[in-house]
């Protein structure tokens, strides 16, 4: 017996299949799990440093706002009294604004040369504040000091009509950091005036982005819109360093991407520490408010989590192991005892006693399969044994016989070649003709449905070309209608037009009541500046109204220039409809009454050409009927000759198939008296 080759048992193979697949499972659950709790708690990250920041530069603008509304409202007002008013009133109103404000240090009217005082070039009064007390000074009405040339002066000389603010710097006398907020002033007439200044400390915008505070490791920082530092943790820098010129190549990337963009977030490093950077713009100071907070906090949640996930993979992985390592030895169990009681029934014992199993999966059903088989192979081969003797003896006997019978009828199938030789001659030459008058008849055929299919052509054309004929003059109907109910439609809506006219006439009206409400408004700011400080409200309340008269002003304006956009646009629209109608009285409806005459003339070439088609179908039927009557009588000779030859080789099939069958069952008879003697020394072999 060949020696058995020993393998892997079937427990080792299934658990080394399956725990690879397990652990991999695992793994990209985990990472998935990770990688997608990282980008949700990124996004919930970034929505509340974005809220942070938005409180922060909201509380920024609003200072801003504030300053300048204060020097917006201050050159209206000079701007139309100038020409009345003493200079010591606006100084008046300059003490009172300057208090207004904790972070305002101080404000300033610089008129543009010779504009209040033809004999003096300068004329610039600044207030600021000294404790509670304010400061009045005319050092910048001096010509050394030229105000013309200075940022805040040229920033709104140009025609700018809002607030503008100038680049932060520091200030050596005050020794702090200060931004000036500049309002152009107009007179009546919209002559260019000058300016009003309101000077701006940083130290309470750098105390509000101090005290921010995200997280453990967060911290804010405020940058210039030229990169330089308002605000950091490391003083030093503040006014004296920019972000983008950092030896820091990391930081300084960032602070260039902060500056070419409006919001955002980068990442640096410093030394082996990691930061992430968020940032936001404020408007009209495009300044940068920042917040840089270490990847290790941000990151803090995403490791914990994955710690856990690994834990809880590693307990379940645990688990899996154990029950399918249970699994697999109940199976590998079972499976032995099949494999023992095979290898019994392989050796040729079926005295072993039969395979017992109480499971009902697969593997019972095998057992109970391999039972099966067990008790019929048993039986079969017991009756083989009994029959193996007599079989043997009657090989013999029919040998005898079959040699006999094999010699006459080898003599039968040379007579019968003989006259199947004769037959088939003459088949062939008949079926010669009938093949030639099958292929004439096709032709024919093949006529007659070609002609049908051209009746069938002929009819759709003709359906198609009546069809096309009504709808051609119900569409030229429909156009010749829609064109007389639009030029109605276009008639009543160029009367409609002269609403527009109505509502120009009401705007000049309106215009008018503005004049008279602003110069109403002057006059009432003159008379608060004279009250002093019982007037201060309601100088306010006076401008306010003056504001509101030049912004109805305004808006007149524009609704007289959307008047006459409407009005040209309405003329657009009317050329364009009569041309429209036009189009479709001399162009379209022609065209439709067109394709109504050619529908016509389709529909009369379809009734030429069926009733052409209908010619030719009945010359095919004829051919056909001639073609029938030949056909059947060469089939007739050709069946009569095909019969002889089908039954002359039906007779010689026949004595071949006894003659062959003959011959193999000599054959078989020789082979089967081997067969038993052979049959009998295996059925010796098994134990039964």
């Amino acid at each position: 017996m060949a020696k058995k080759k020993k393998g892997k048992k079937i427990s080792t193979k299934m658990l080394s299949a399956m725990l690879p697949v397990l652990i991999l499972g695992m793994a990209v659950l985990g990472a998935v799990s990770v990688f997608s709790s990282k980008q949700i708690i990124d996004d919930e990250i970034g929505k509340e440093m974005s809220l942070s920041l938005e409180n922060e530069k909201t509380e920024v603008e609003s200072q801003m706002q504030s300053a300048a509304s204060l020097a917006k409202h201050m050159a209206g007002i000079v701007g139309i009294t100038y020409e009345n008013e003493e200079l010591l009133a606006y100084v008046n109103f300059l003490n009172t604004m300057i208090y207004e404000e904790d972070f305002i240090y101080g404000a300033g009217i610089y008129f543009a040369p010779n504009k209040y005082d033809s004999k003096q070039r300068f004329v610039g009064p600044y207030v600021y504040k000294d404790g509670d007390t304010p400061i009045l000074t005319y050092d910048r009405s001096q010509s050394s000091y030229d105000y013309v040339s200075r940022d805040f002066y040229k920033i709104v000389s140009n025609g700018e009509t809002e607030p503008k603010f100038t680049k932060a710097y520091h200030d050596e006398v005050l020794d702090c950091d200060m931004v000036n907020c500049s309002a152009p002033m107009y007179s009546a007439d919209g002559t260019y005036m000058g300016c009003v200044t309101v000077d701006i400390t940083l130290d309470e915008i750098q105390n509000l982005v101090s005290q921010m505070s995200v997280g453990k490791t967060g911290k804010a920082f405020l940058i210039s819109s030229d990169g330089t530092y308002l605000y950091t943790q490391d003083s030093g820098k503040i006014m004296n360093e920019k972000i983008t010129d950092s030896k820091n190549s990391s930081l300084a990337k960032v602070g260039t991407k902060m500056l070419d963009s409006d919001s955002g977030k980068a990442c640096f490093t410093e030394g082996i520490t990691g930061y992430t950077v968020y940032y936001e713009t404020i408007p009209d100071l495009d300044w940068k408010l920042g917040i840089a907070i270490e990847n290790s906090e941000l990151n803090a949640p995403v490791i914990s989590l994955g710690i856990k996930l690994a834990i809880i993979a590693a307990v379940i992985l645990i688990i899996m192991i154990l029950v399918i390592l249970s699994q697999v030895k109940s199976v590998s169990r079972q499976i032995n005892r099949v494999k023992n009681f095979a290898v019994q029934l392989a050796e040729g014992n079926f005295k072993v006693q039969s395979l017992e199993s109480r499971r009902s999966d697969e593997l019972g059903a095998m057992g109970q399969s391999l039972n099966e088989m067990y008790g019929n192979n048993k039986d079969m081969i017991s009756k083989i044994s009994g029959h193996a003797k007599l079989l043997s003896d009657s090989s013999i006997e029919l040998k005898r016989s079959v040699e006999e019978l094999k010699k006459d009828y080898e003599m039968i199938e040379s007579l019968m070649n003989q006259v199947n030789s004769d037959m088939t001659s003459s088949s062939a030459a008949t079926e010669e003709v009938n093949a030639a008058v099958e292929e004439v008849n096709s032709s024919v055929n093949m006529l007659a449905s070609e002609t049908e299919k051209s009746l069938e052509l002929a009819g759709e054309i003709k359906k198609r070309a009546n069809g096309i004929e009504d709808t051609s003059r119900n569409a030229y109907e429909l156009a010749n209608k829609l064109a007389a109910q639009n030029r109605v439609g276009l008639e009543e809506s160029i009367k409609n037009a002269d609403v527009v006219k109505s509502i120009g006439a009401l705007a000049e009206v309106i215009s008018e009541i503005a004049d008279q409400i602003n110069l109403l408004s002057l006059n009432a700011s003159i008379e608060a500046a004279r009250a002093g400080e019982q007037g201060k409200g309601f100088a306010v309340v006076a401008g306010e109204i003056g504001n509101l008269a030049g912004e109805t002003t305004a808006a007149v304006n524009k609704i007289k220039e959307t008047i006459g956009e409407v009005e040209h646009a309405f003329s657009g629209i009317v050329e364009q409809s009569q041309s429209m109608l036009n189009f479709v009285t001399d162009t379209v409806a022609p065209d439709y009454d067109t394709f109504v005459n050619v529908a016509q003339q389709y529909g009369d070439d379809a009734q030429a050409i069926e009733k052409f088609s209908n010619d030719i179908a009945q010359m095919a039927a004829n051919i056909e009927t001639i073609i029938h009557e030949v056909s059947q009588a060469v089939s007739s000779v050709a069946e009569s000759s095909q019969n002889t030859v089908d039954n002359s080789g039906q007779i010689m099939k026949s004595v071949n198939s006894v003659s062959a069958v003959v011959g193999e069952v000599s054959d078989m008879s020789s082979q089967q008296e081997k067969i038993a003697g052979e049959l009998k020394e295996v059925v010796g072999k098994f134990v039964l």
